[in-house]
Parts: C-alpha cells; structure tokens; sequence
C-alpha cells in the first residue's frame, strides 16, 4: 500500500511540476526541442520554463542556459531532446541536479539494435539511482490540463480541450493522431502521456494515478504490450469499478490472444479501431450509464430509425414496444401509424412536436437509453436544443446522430467553467450503428458494474511444498512431464488422474487389467489419439484375454505401434476439457470447452485470466457451448458441476502457485452426475526465458519511501 501511494505521488508530481526544464531546446523552427518549448510557452504553463541550450543564450526570447546544472531554480520536470547518444550525458545531470521527473522523447533505444539496448539499460540505471521517474525514451510527451498547471510538453500538432478523460498511448506517432481527433470531437482531455519505450513509467502507474485524480472520469487506453497482466488487470478492475476504462490494443499477436478474457474481467471496455475508441469514450465522458438496455429511437428519418432499430438488436440491445399510455400520447403528436418505437416524425418535423415526443419517450419509463437521430432541417437549432435539454433533464443517457457529425456539436454542447463541452453534452455519431455499438458497451460495463463480482474461494488439501520440489527436477524445456511427475504436481493441489498403466506387450496389458479389475479401456499411449474413440485408438469394456488381444490388434491396425494404456472403466459423465496455458500477452488463462472430437472440430473454449474467482468459475460452466449437457434440461440429469468448479478452481491454484508451468491440460474430465474423473493429464514446464513476470516492479529507494 505504502509503495502505492509513493508511486501514484510521483506521477503526480511528473504531470504536475512547478518548474520545467527542456534540455535541446532549440532557435530552430521546426526542431523536435524548439517545438516543445514553443508550446509550453503557448499553453501558458502557470510555472516557469527554462531552456537549456550550449549554444545560444536566449530561446524565443527566454534566457538559455548552457548546461542544466547551471539553472538556479529546483527543477521538477525535464524534458531531454537531444539525440540518444547524449540522453545519458543529461540523465546524469538531472541526477547531480535532483530532478524527480524526465521525459525522453529520443528514439534509438529498444529500437536501436545492441547498442541501443545499452544505452536504455545505460538511461535507466542512472534514473533508478537518481530516485527519478523515467517517461520515455521514444515517448510523446505529456499534457496537463488542469487550469492551475496547464502544462504541454509535446512536440505533437494538436491542443485538445480541457475535460475528463485521461488519454494513454505508448504509440509516439499515434500521439498526434490521438490529439488532433480529440479536438476535432471537442473531447476534453484532463491528462495526456505517451510512454514510448515504457523503460520505466508504465499505464498501471497511470491508472493508479487516475483512480485518484478528481478531474478524470474516464480513461481511454492505446495498448501495445501490457508488462505485468495480472498486476494491469488487478489495478484496472479497482478503477473500473468507479472511473470507466476503454482500452484499444494493437499488435499483430492480439488476434491470437485472448485479451478479451483479460478485460472482461477487470472491466475494461474492449474497442477494435480508432474510431470506435473514441465513440465509446465521448458517450462514457458526457453521458450517464444506462440502467439496462432498452433503448428508445426518436427521429426525423424512418429509414435511419430503421437501421438504428436494426443494430440495437445486432449489438445486444433491446428496442421495445412502449406502453400503451405512451403511445397514446405519441399518436397525438405523429398519428397512430408512428406512435411506436422508433418514433419518427419525419424530415418535417415541427420542432415543438419533436420535443413532446422526445419528452414522452424519456418519461414513459420503458426505456433505459434514447437514441435521436436529426436530419438537415431548417430549424435545426431547435431540435438540437429539444435533445440537450431532454439530455440534462431526463437523467437517460442520450446519443445523437445529428446531421452525420461525429463528436460533440456545438449545439449539443453542455458547457463546463471552462467553456469546452461538458458533461450533459450529447455525443453524435456519423451513423446509427456507431451510436448503438457505443451504447452496447456502455450497456456491457454498466451491467459489469452492477454484478456480484465473486471471490476466490479458499481451497482444502493444498499442499504445494512438494509440487514446487518435484518441478525443480525436470527441466524447463517445455516438454510434457513424466506421469509421476504430473500426479505430485496435481496431488499438491488436491487432485488425483484416473488410475493407468503404461505397457509395452499384451501380457503387461492382461497383468495391468486383472490388477485393475475388468472391464478396462485400452487406448493409445500417443498423446495425438488417446482420446480418440472415433479413430479407433480408443477399445472400451475390455473384459477378458480374447477380448484383449480383439482390442489391442484393432488399435494397432487403426493408429499403428506404440505403447498403450490400460486403465479401469470410468463411470460416465459429460466429456469436457480443461487447459491452463501461459498466454503471451495476458498471462495464464484457464478454459474450458466440451470434449469430443465434434467439439474439437468446432467449439471454441471459454477463458477466464486469473485469480479464478466463483463467479469466473460458474460464468465459464454456464456459458460454454453445448451447457446443457452439463446443465441438465430437456429430460437430462443436471451432471455435478459445483465439481467441476472446484476442480477449475483447484487447476486455477495450480497455475498460481507454480508459474513455471506452461501448460496445464486435462483432457478428457468426465463430470457425472456426482463427482469428476480427471482421465488424464499433462503439465508443461516453461523455458526460463518465456518464464512470465510474477513480481511487480519496485521504485527507486527514494521515491518507495515518500522522499
């Protein structure tokens, strides 16, 4: 907690400095560091700016200093813009001169092959040994709205407006894109930081930071790598909770990443493009969650109230009829024909029936969220004025798409002490599917919010000491572990596989089964065919020496030589498959799907990141394809599935408790009616490069202890 604290403070103190320095500030119009300082000038930063310059004595007519050092003043914020080979020289100055705070806006870095690498390890070491915090390199910049600092430290074309969103990107070139699109939708920005490098200064030290900031609803994140996933989604789940996240990731890998099950679960809402990053954010910042999702549709044009209607129900959401009291009082206003949802009033439209109708729909109480769509019209002002009064006084959540503009028209705008649009303001959309797809998401996380979020349940008969022991013996080369292995790894954690004995010949397979007990199955040793009952790799109700020898010689003509496993016949159940693996970018992900070889071919498994909480457990049994089958109905015995929770649960703790692993599969379980047979299962060990963060990164000295 104490650590928390120290470094939601030092970013504080990164994007709330008093005095600013900018080293490379540079005479020439056009130069990354004359850019900088031109706009920290013209932002009219409330603290004083100094430039550092060896060159010249004055820059836009402010004295320069020749070395950093040389600046009487305590410096809280520097800004290095000189080439790479240089930053360390001015890190070290920074260092002797007790800055807190840099930003690196140089490339050359982690992009710059070998030695690029060592100038980064080079930056860093100096930043951690100095007590500063590092933004950058390759980074943007920052921007701090707040009228008492009003600080741009970038080099990007582009002024966004003050507002309540605090924008996040690691993407230096996207930086400018984020801006410029920001102050053409008048979306007011409280806080912007572009990392860069993220060498030090990550987006969960930005979340935190925004958990507590007063000035940020709502945060809008441009991802390209995580670092630590479970410590983002831990830290994102917390701000979820009170401050809307919507989260953009890019990257080539994403698509084969379950990121979704990442933000899924701590609540984060996951956009695709750019502009549907900024769809979802602008409602998020002006407009109320909804309270369900039935939506109202209101317009001057049938054929756009159609397709309004038409992509509410593709997104999730609802377009219900209203009651008959309100259709009463519509069909005054537009005539029986139209008194339903949506209500359209035509091109035409007289401006006064326009606002009783809006009024009517947001009054009926049947629906939780109104959608308004205006065409050109010849008092358009009026009809935008109807939408933003119903907007502030109704207490809905209310989107336009007015005359097909995207953003916060100025005739929609609530407008703060500021000046800039507000919330209350109503976002429009250039078309009626963008409206909706922002409105199902809001619709998603308001019903995120509104959940029991479950909790992790404490588990009986765990004892890990020894699993931990038995991992340290086999290497880490990612292949599957021994048998015996696997069995005192799953003891550690309460579970035991189904009894099996690999043989070589069929008279090891009749000792095997008369030790056992017949009937047995016989199948396959081969990991590719064991469960496949379909190939014939798999002989069921083994019950004497001929029958044997029948079923050893149909698996040997089916699938060819190998050794083979016998094993006693288990009770029936439905057929499932459980996998814990390491994801690359999210961090371990449990799933679940039914097994099978159909539901190989086509189902899909369901994920969820860890810690596995009960609510995780039950939504993944509940929500799979085929749930019936565990679920009971249609005449079907329910199978034991608070059984298969805990055995979710328990493989969940596994993959906790031992991060070295790389692959946890079960595959087939067999859940019955009462209780689970784990038929078999494997257990990979991760090389100890691909080993995944487990600690969280600590703070310089200095800072973790307030100083």
């Amino acid at each position: 907690m104490r650590e928390n604290l120290a470094e939601s403070r030092s970013i504080a103190r990164l994007l709330h400095p008093r005095t600013v320095a900018v080293v490379g500030a540079s005479r020439e119009p056009g130069s990354i560091g004359h850019e900088i300082f031109r706009r920290l000038l013209a932002s009219e930063f409330t603290g004083s700016v100094y430039p550092v310059n060896a060159a010249a004595t004055h820059v836009a007519s402010v004295y320069a200093y020749r070395d950093l050092r040389d600046v009487p003043v305590e410096i809280d914020l520097v800004v290095v813009a000189v080439p790479a080979p240089r930053v360390a020289e001015v890190m070290r100055a920074c260092a002797e001169k007790g800055v807190r705070g840099v930003i690196v806006v140089a490339a050359g870095f982690a992009d710059g092959g070998d030695e690029g690498r060592a100038r980064l390890a080079d930056v860093i070491r100096i930043a951690r040994d100095g007590g500063m915090r590092l933004i950058g390199p390759n980074a943007m910049g920052v921007i701090n709205t707040v009228p008492t600092v009003r600080l741009h430290a970038t080099f990007a074309v582009g002024d966004p407006p003050p507002g309540r969103v605090g924008l996040f990107t690691q993407s230096g070139a996207l930086a400018g894109t984020f801006l410029t699109d920001a102050s053409r939708r008048a979306l007011g920005i409280s806080t912007f930081v572009s990392i860069g490098d993220r060498s030090d200064v990550s987006c969960n030290d930005l979340l935190r930071y925004w958990r507590s900031d007063p000035r940020t609803g709502v945060v809008m994140l441009h991802l390209q790598s995580l670092g630590n996933p479970r410590r983002f989604a831990r830290i994102a789940r917390e701000l979820s909770r009170h401050k809307p996240v919507v989260a953009l990731k890019s990257g080539r890998e994403a698509a084969h990443s379950d990121i979704g099950a990442l933000f899924s679960s701590a609540g984060v809402i996951r956009v695709d493009t750019l502009s549907q990053l900024f769809d979802t954010t602008q409602l998020l910042a002006c407009q109320p969650l909804p309270a369900g999702r039935r939506v109202g549709i209101v317009g001057t044009s049938s054929a756009l109230a159609a397709l309004a209607a038409d992509a509410c129900r593709t997104y999730g959401l609802d377009v219900p009829a209203l009651s008959a009291s309100t259709c009463a009082g519509l069909a005054t206003l537009v005539g029986h024909r139209y008194a339903t949802n949506p209500v359209d009033l035509g091109p035409l439209a007289d401006p006064d029936r326009f606002d009783a109708a809006l009024r009517a729909v947001a009054a009926s109480g049947d629906v939780d969220a109104i959608i308004t769509l205006v065409t050109p019209h010849a008092q358009v002002d009026r009809l935008a004025s109807s939408v933003r009064a119903v907007a502030v006084e109704s207490g809905l959540p209310l989107l336009a798409s007015f005359l097909g503009q995207d953003g916060i028209p100025a005739q929609l705008a609530v407008r703060d002490g500021s000046g800039t649009p507000g919330p209350g303001s109503v976002p429009s959309y250039a078309s009626p599917e963008s409206a909706a797809l922002a409105l199902s998401r809001a619709a998603d996380h308001a019903a995120w919010r509104a959940r029991d979020q479950g909790s992790v349940p404490v588990l009986a008969g765990i004892d890990l000491d020894r699993a931990r022991a038995e991992a340290e013996r086999y290497p880490k080369d990612g292949a599957w572990l021994p048998d015996a292995a696997v069995a005192t790894l799953l003891a550690g954690v309460g579970l035991r596989a189904w009894p099996s004995r690999r043989v070589g010949d069929q008279a090891e397979a009749l000792a095997a089964a008369e030790a056992f007990g017949r009937p047995v199955a016989l199948k396959i040793a081969d990991e590719r065919f064991r469960s496949r009952l379909d190939v014939g790799a798999v002989q069921l109700g083994v019950d004497d020496a001929a029958g044997l020898t029948q079923a050893w010689q149909a698996i040997r003509a089916a699938v060819g030589p190998g050794d083979m496993l016998v094993q006693p016949m288990a009770p029936a159940g439905v057929s499932t498959v459980v996998r814990l693996r390491q994801d690359p970018i999210v961090g371990p992900l449990l799933s679940l799907r039914l097994g099978g070889v159909v539901a190989d071919l086509l189902v899909d498994p369901l994920s969820r990141t860890l810690p596995l909480t009960d609510r995780d457990a039950a939504e993944l049994i509940q929500e799979i394809r085929g749930s019936v089958l565990l679920l009971g109905g249609s005449g079907a015995p329910a199978a034991d599935t608070d059984a298969l929770a805990d055995l979710l649960h328990r493989v969940a703790r596994l993959g906790e408790e031992l991060p070295a692993i790389a692959e946890i599969l079960l595959d087939p379980v067999l859940v019955g009616r009462r209780g689970v047979v784990l038929l078999h299962a494997g257990i990979r060990l991760l090389p100890p490069e691909t080993e995944p963060r487990t600690l969280p990164r600590t703070l310089p000295r200095a800072l973790a202890a307030g100083g």
